[in-house]
């Protein structure tokens, strides 16, 4: 069991709890969708409730983290709570993650979530993680924020590196990340991630051969990297 990890500047590390979810949606809803190119990039500009859904769903696998700063040392908190100043939201998946894409998205129509989920199949299939690497057992990032004032701190390289620790001590076999946005895509390069796939907003198009998901620059693409675990348990 991961205990909370404290940094030279106070802020730590824990594992997100079940309780911890309606604090970790409000900060999603603050800090990521309204930065994310997905969300932004197909109308309506903001994320639909099944989206929402999917991710802090994903708290109940035990394994997401978020960087909070005590109370003690943060004027603005009223509260008496350590304030969240950074989330990862990560789940499992398997050789199937593909197929389970494509049923969910069926069964949501032409909904603005069911066309993420598309898109998220697609990635899924070109990347073909599972079988490239012939692994099973493979930990995806499904969301990265860190709180605007708080950016510059190396909050999300923490994050990711404590995730690294905790995926290998319950025997994960890699890590893998589909980053939709430029400075998510730099991050994951600095940490010495693999760039596997990249899917171009602009080459992901409807029958009529316009894009789907209009992007704005810096970000052109989702590229999706993957940090093989036991190729650093082995050295």
């Amino acid at each position: 069991m991961l205990s909370a990890t404290a940094q030279p500047d106070d802020i730590q590390i824990r594992l997100i709890k079940s309780e911890d979810g309606q604090r970790v949606l409000n900060f999603l809803r603050a800090y990521f969708y309204p930065e994310d190119p997905v969300t932004l990039g197909i109308e309506p500009k903001r994320q639909d409730a099944a989206d929402e859904e999917y991710n802090i769903g994903m708290i109940e696998h035990g394994i997401s983290l978020m960087a909070v700063r005590s109370a003690s040392q943060n004027s603005k908190e009223s509260s008496g709570e350590d304030r969240i100043v950074g989330v990862i939201i990560v789940g499992p998946k398997d050789a199937t993650e593909a197929d389970h894409l494509y049923d969910a998205a069926r069964k949501e129509g032409y909904t603005k979530w069911g066309r993420i989920l598309q898109l998220l199949e697609r990635i899924e299939r070109d990347a073909n993680v599972c079988e490239r690497y012939k692994i099973q057992k493979v930990l995806h990032i499904h969301a990265l924020s860190v709180n605007v004032n708080m950016r510059g701190r190396n909050i999300g390289a923490r994050m990711i590196k404590e995730l690294i620790g905790l995926a290998k001590h319950v025997k994960y076999e890699a890590i893998t990340s589909d980053c939709s946005s430029f400075y998510a895509i730099k991050l994951m390069e600095r940490l010495n991630f693999e760039c596997i796939n990249a899917l171009y907003y602009n080459e992901y198009v409807d029958e009529n051969h316009k894009p789907i998901f209009q992007s704005e620059p810096p970000h052109t693409c989702i590229k999706t990297y993957i940090y093989i675990l036991q190729r650093f348990e082995d050295h």
